[in-house]
């Protein structure tokens, strides 16, 4: 039996949640408004209503993430169902005192994602720039805008396959830092690894992306001359 069939509902085709009725509709209201700290202690407690709403805060920011990190599509849907199938286990062990639930959350999905590549060792082609939706951090953060030095959609491609080269654990933080979902704190906490750590090996990796990048762009000119 898959992991997956110990949620409460499939995912990431999420029903109606059934408190949203004209009866309960400010009940729903009020959960809605809820903290992602109040929602997670709800799911600790069983409560289908939470998880869908904690689901549908995350799904679209940790998809990203996995399709980034991953290269498919079909990849990233699996990685993010066992994901969020962990979340909703696990979601009694979350510690306030140790961290926010967000950080947590992308915690979870870059372990599964680790183990499933660990496991399956996928090396998959590469995904479209448009397709991941890659952006990296703004200049004003002290930080290289490597897609503003694309020359359109041929280098756009060969920069989603130069990450898919990078190793793991600079892939993951150049994915991460990339999202625009969390800062360099953030990111120690769903690593484990400091700052310190974490921004070395930001610079190294973009770094060799310029070189990964450039290499790829001579290889096409010369076999398109």
């Amino acid at each position: 039996m898959s992991s997956t069939a110990i949620l409460p509902f499939p995912l990431p085709a999420l029903p109606a949640v059934d408190s949203a009725r004209e009866a309960g509709r400010s009940a729903a209201e009020a959960l809605a408004r809820a903290s992602d700290d109040a929602l997670l202690a709800r799911v600790a407690d069983g409560d289908r209503d939470a998880f869908a709403l904690l689901y549908r805060r995350y799904e679209r920011p940790v998809f990203g993430v996995l399709l980034r990190f991953g290269g498919q599509r079909a990849l990233a849907e699996e990685w993010l169902q066992e994901a969020f199938t962990r979340v909703w286990l696990a979601a009694g062990s979350h510690d306030a005192a140790r961290g926010a639930v967000r950080p947590w959350i992308f915690a979870i999905a870059l372990n599964t994602a680790r183990s499933e590549l660990a496991r399956k060792r996928h090396r998959t082609k590469h995904v479209s720039l448009d397709e991941a939706g890659l952006e990296l951090p703004d200049a004003g953060a002290g930080e290289p805008r490597i897609a503003a030095r694309l020359d359109g959609e041929r280098r756009a491609g060969a920069l989603a396959e130069a990450i898919l080269e990078l190793p793991d654990h600079l892939r993951e933080v150049v994915v991460l830092r990339c999202t625009r979902e969390l800062s360099f704190a953030e990111i120690a906490e769903v690593t484990g690894c400091p700052q310190g750590t974490l921004k070395s090996r930001f610079h190294r990796a973009t770094a060799a992306l310029k070189l990964l990048v450039a290499r790829r762009s001579q290889t096409r000119s010369g076999a398109s001359e």
